[in-house]
């Protein structure tokens, strides 16, 4: 069977468009629903519009990293919050180079690493279990960060094979994400 690139795309986006259904009430949700959401604009700019905007990627995985905060949190720093928003719209929308514009996505990327990876730490030391939960999301959110990266540091793969297998990737994740849910037993193992 020939799966073409675009074939491939349009599978991804329609996968996508369930883990936000799955993580409906919970503290993910509005993750998820930026990214089924992101899919969904990338191909309807893309292909409807033929109009490509790296710049929508930027504010995007701003996004990201947003719906990964507490609300509480949030209020708190309302101030600092509205600043940065307005901060990242502007590079958004600044015709700058493309390498930037990887590097911000890149760095933006790593920083959603680093808060899934800073709550499961806190799961970790607050209920004293290990959630597989956290590390499949975790790895997820790494090899978007190893898309991007191969665009400013390519690596010595072919460009059709490594989009196949990160997406092919994302795909079973994808997946993963509409059938389990943070607090599903399955991806719980206690350490006490």
């Amino acid at each position: 069977m020939n799966f073409s690139a675009t074939s491939l795309t349009y599978l991804s986006a329609i996968v996508w468009v369930f883990p936000p259904l799955r993580q409906y009430r919970t503290f993910f949700f509005k993750y998820f629903l930026i990214l089924a959401i992101s899919d969904i604009l990338d191909l309807l700019f893309l292909n409807f519009f033929r109009i490509k905007i790296p710049s929508l990627y930027i504010f995007i995985s701003f996004c990201l990293l947003i719906a990964l905060q507490n609300s509480e949190y949030l209020k708190k720093k309302k101030l600092v919050l509205i600043g940065l928003v307005l901060l990242v719209s502007c590079l958004s929308f600044f015709r700058i180079g493309n390498n930037s514009y990887l590097t911000l996505i890149a760095l933006l990327h790593l920083m959603v690493i680093i808060r899934i990876l800073y709550l499961f730490i806190i799961v970790v030391a607050q209920k004293q279990t290990i959630s597989f939960f956290y590390l499949v999301l975790t790895f997820y959110e790494f090899t978007v960060l190893l898309k991007f990266s191969n665009y400013l540091f390519p690596f010595n793969v072919e460009a059709h094979t490594y989009f196949y297998i990160t997406t092919g990737f994302e795909l079973l994740v994808g997946i993963f994400f509409t059938l389990f849910r943070e607090e599903s037993p399955k991806l719980v193992y206690k350490l006490k």
